[in-house]
């Protein structure tokens, strides 16, 4: 089967502006400033006024990846490149104050501006357009887990030939409500995702190559035994220590991970703790602990789950030649 594997990586948050200052262990402690990100440095002087604070985000982490790649999207085929990115909140703030207006004021009273915000501005589609990424672009919105299954779809997608190369990631702005859980920050997490043998053609350096995955819908009472057959897939060839990270993991699921790892010979089970292990990224939180895994470890699996009932999982191991 083809290999995919991670090239570069990009993030955005404000614990960090980097993956060293990730690993380093920055205080999560309250909410940042609202103006805690500045776009120029990322984004220029000049063409994102009218954009989400979200896309900014995620355009920024997306250049970032692709910086840390080497890749200059110029030169591939505008067809050869595909976007998925998760989110659950991006466009709750956005649409939150389409609603006020249209209820206070009527429809006529919407900024055409802001507009745009609603349909072609949205983070994934933004991406789409700034880098000519014209295979396809996806926004996925499962709860938690959609950061994680941006990757596994992307990857999919390269495997079946629909793309050779691509930005998987997710950005979260804060919602204009409380939420049921506990307070949500923002920010943005991106990975490029190549060909191994076209990322060997051109020398890229390999941070890891993803060994697989698996996404599922656990009702309430189900037995989590049913994540068995998926485990297995995914730990066939894992041997040694195995880094394991998951943000949000329930004690349910966690318990299963840790009696199928302990029940197979070779692997032991060492646990590894980033930003965003207590889901307060929502479907970032899961990639910044995917960039953790990579920067220190060069493999891992990271595992995360949703209170409605959403696993997804994740494993890379170390990039080699990616074959």
């Amino acid at each position: 089967m083809t290999a995919v594997v991670i090239t570069g990586t990009g993030l955005v948050c404000p614990i960090a502006a980097s993956v060293p200052e990730l690993l380093a262990g920055s205080s999560e402690a309250g909410p940042p400033e609202r103006n805690w990100f500045d776009p120029v440095p990322y984004l220029g002087k000049r063409g994102w006024k009218y954009f989400s604070p979200a896309t900014r985000y995620v355009l920024a982490a997306a250049g970032l990846a692709l910086a840390d790649a080497e890749l200059d999207p110029a030169a591939q085929r505008d067809e050869s490149m595909g976007v998925v990115v998760g989110t659950n909140f991006a466009a709750a703030p956005v649409v939150g104050r389409f609603d006020d207006v249209v209820i206070a004021e009527g429809a006529d009273m919407l900024s055409p501006a802001e507009a745009a915000n609603f349909s072609v501005n949205i983070p994934a589609s933004q991406i789409s357009m700034k880098y000519a990424m014209r295979a396809f672009n996806l926004t996925l919105t499962d709860p938690v887990v959609a950061g994680l299954e941006s990757l596994l779809t992307l990857s999919a997608a390269m495997r079946r030939g629909r793309a050779r190369l691509g930005i998987a990631g997710a950005t979260e702005e804060r919602p204009p409500t409380p939420q049921p859980t506990a307070a949500l920050n923002e920010g943005a997490c991106c990975f490029t995702l190549e060909l191994a043998f076209d990322a060997a053609a051109r020398g890229a350096r390999v941070r890891a190559t993803l060994a697989g995955g698996f996404s599922r819908f656990l009702p309430p009472g189900a037995d989590p035994a049913v994540l068995a057959g998926p485990l297995t897939a995914l730990l066939e060839d894992a041997v040694g220590p195995l880094p394991y990270a998951g943000p949000g993991a329930d004690d349910l699921v966690a318990r299963q991970v840790d009696g199928f790892v302990t029940s197979k010979a070779g692997v032991e089970l060492v646990r590894c703790e980033y930003p965003g292990a207590d889901g307060r990224y929502a479907t970032a939180s899961p990639l910044l602990q995917l960039a953790g895994l990579v920067a220190e470890h060069g493999q891992g699996l990271v595992v995360a789950t949703s209170p409605q009932g959403h696993v997804a999982a994740l494993r890379v191991r170390d990039g080699g030649d990616g074959t």
